[in-house]
């Protein structure tokens, strides 16, 4: 799974849940926030793209991405060591 493919399922996921982001362009250096999720929605997209993606990544982790660059960051990482072992 390459960076694109995930940035392509959280994009998906934003459209579908975030009120408002349908037609927007999506930037990696881009928030959630700044595309005008609440938190709920913040939460429901990144449980459906790792769930999606078949990943999983500590809640703490979660948290200290401060955009979305970040964030495919995170899951590419989780993918690499759920591919090693």
């Amino acid at each position: 799974m390459t960076r694109q493919e995930i940035f392509a399922v959280v994009k998906a996921n934003i459209q579908a849940i975030v009120e408002g982001a349908g037609g927007v362009e999506i930037h990696e250096e881009m928030s959630l926030r700044d595309l005008g999720a609440d938190s709920l929605e913040i939460v429901e997209v990144v449980s459906r793209s790792m769930k999606q993606l078949k990943l999983k990544v500590p809640r703490t982790a979660l948290a200290t991405a401060p955009n979305l660059k970040a964030l495919v960051e995170l899951f590419d990482s989780a993918a690499v060591q759920q591919a090693a072992g």
